[in-house]
C-alpha cells in the first residue's frame, strides 16, 4: 500500500513549514527552547520519581488501570513515559520529534484510549511536571523564571496535543483533502525545490573542512536519526569516541602544519578501514567519534582494531589513539548526551593507561582496558 511508503507525517501533509507554523502560532519561541533545555539535568535527575507519582495518579483511576491491564504493559508504559519527559527538554522539535508524537496518537487510538482519557492524562503529566519545578525554583526571586518555564512547558504540550489528535481525527478529512490536493501539488514542487537547495548548504555546514570528515554538529544529528532507528528496530547501536595521544608534542615541535598533516592521516585511515554504514566524524580539535549503527561490541572491536592497523601504515609520527567504546540496545537505551558521555569516559581511562606507556589503548563498555 501507497501509505507504507511514507511517515505518518507524510501521509497528514505536515511538512517542516507546517511544524514551523505551529510552532509560531503556539508562540513557541527560541527562548523557550532555550528554558527547556537548560533545564532538563533537572527533570532527568527526578525522572523516576515523576514517573512514579504520574503513574501512581493515573492507575488509581479504575478506568485508566483497567485499560493498562496488567504489571509488564505498565512496565512498558512507564520506560516510554521516561524517554517521551526527557525528550521534552531536548530542544530539537522536528520531523522526528514530530513522527514520534503521531505514532502515540496511532497507538493511543489503536487501544481505545478515549480524547477525554488522553487529555485528562496530559494534565496530570503538567500537574507533575509544575510540581517539580515548584519543588526546585522555591526562592521569591525565582518565581518568574519558574513561570516561564511553565509557559514554555505548557506550550510544548499543546503542541504535542495537536500532533495526538490529528491522527485522531484524520479520518475524518478526507472531504476536506481533494480541495487540498491542488494548492498541495504546487506547494509539494516548490518545497522539493527549497529542500534540495537546503540540503547542499546543510552539506556544506555539516563537514570538517581539514579532514572532510563530518563535523560536531553533523555528529549529533546522526546520532539522533541512528538512535531513534535502533529504538525502533531494536538493533545495537555503538560509539567509538577516540583521542590523539602525542599530538601535542608534533603540533608544538614541529608546527600546525605537521599537526594538520596527522588529523588529515586519522582522517584517511578513518574512512579507509572502516564500513559504508559507519559514520566517521571529527568531535572537535584531536578528538574523533565513529557511529556504528547496527553494530554490537565485538563487531565494533574489530572495525577499531582494522582502523587502528590502517593507521599504524601511515607516517603518523608515534602519534597513537586513546579509544573509548560504548554500546547501546537492543533492548534498554541512553540518551544521546549519556551514550557519548560515557564513551568519552571510557576512553579517559584509555587514556590513563597510555600516559604510564605509550601505545593504542582500548576501554569498552564491558570496563576492560588492553593494547591494540
Amino acid at each position: 500500500m501507497e501509505t507504507l511508503d511514507k511517515t505518518l507525517a507524510e501521509q497528514l501533509q505536515i511538512t517542516k513549514w507546517e511544524i514551523d507554523k505551529r510552532k509560531e502560532l503556539l508562540g513557541i519561541t527560541a527562548a523557550d527552547i532555550k528554558m527547556l533545555t537548560e533545564n532538563k539535568s533537572l527533570f532527568s535527575k527526578y525522572i523516576d520519581g515523576i514517573v512514579k507519582n504520574f503513574y501512581d495518579r493515573q492507575t488509581a483511576v479504575t478506568e485508566i488501570s483497567m485499560l493498562i491491564g496488567d504489571a509488564e504493559t505498565l512496565r512498558r508504559l512507564k520506560s516510554a513515559m521516561k524517554n517521551y519527559i526527557l525528550e521534552l527538554f531536548d530542544g530539537t522539535y522536528d520531523e522526528l520529534y514530530v513522527n514520534r508524537r503521531l505514532r502515540i496518537g496511532k497507538v493511543h487510538q489503536r487501544i481505545g484510549v478515549t480524547s477525554k482519557l488522553y487529555i485528562a492524562a496530559i494534565h496530570m503529566l503538567r500537574t507533575v511536571l509544575f510540581e517539580t519545578i515548584d519543588m526546585r525554583y522555591i526562592v521569591k526571586d525565582e518565581h518568574i523564571y519558574s513561570n516561564m518555564l511553565k509557559d514554555a512547558i505548557n506550550k510544548l504540550l499543546m503542541f504535542d496535543i495537536q500532533l495526538v489528535f490529528d491522527t485522531y481525527i484524520s479520518s475524518l478529512v478526507n472531504e476536506v483533502q481533494v480541495a487540498k490536493d491542488e494548492v498541495s501539488h504546487y506547494a509539494e514542487n516548490l518545497e522539493k525545490e527549497v529542500a534540495t537547495r537546503t540540503k547542499q548548504y546543510e552539506k556544506m555546514s555539516l563537514k570538517d573542512e581539514l579532514t572532510g570528515l563530518n563535523n560536531q554538529r553533523a555528529l549529533y544529528e546522526h546520532l539522533r536519526r541512528e538512535l531513534a532507528g535502533a529504538e525502533r528496530e531494536k538493533q545495537y547501536l555503538s560509539l567509538c569516541y577516540m583521542d590523539l595521544n602525542g599530538f601535542k608534542s608534533v603540533n608544538d615541535k614541529e608546527g600546525h602544519k605537521a599537526g594538520d598533516a596527522i588529523l588529515k592521516l586519522v582522517g584517511h585511515a578513518m574512512i579507509s578501514s572502516t564500513r559504508e554504514t559507519d559514520i566517521c566524524c571529527r568531535y572537535g580539535g584531536d578528538e574523533f567519534c565513529i557511529i556504528l549503527p547496527r553494530t554490537d561490541l565485538n563487531e565494533t572491536i574489530l572495525v577499531i582494531e582494522r582502523m587502528v592497523k590502517e593507521f599504524k601504515k601511515l607516517e603518523n609520527k608515534k602519534v597513537s589513539f586513546s579509544l573509548g567504546l560504548f554500546t547501546t540496545g537492543p533492548e534498554e537505551f541512553v540518551d544521546i548526551d549519556s551514550l557519548v558521555n560515557r564513551a568519552d569516559h571510557l576512553m579517559y581511562k584509555a587514556k590513563a593507561k597510555s600516559k604510564k606507556k605509550a601505545g593504542f589503548y582500548i576501554t569498552t563498555s564491558e570496563k576492560s582496558t588492553r593494547k591494540i
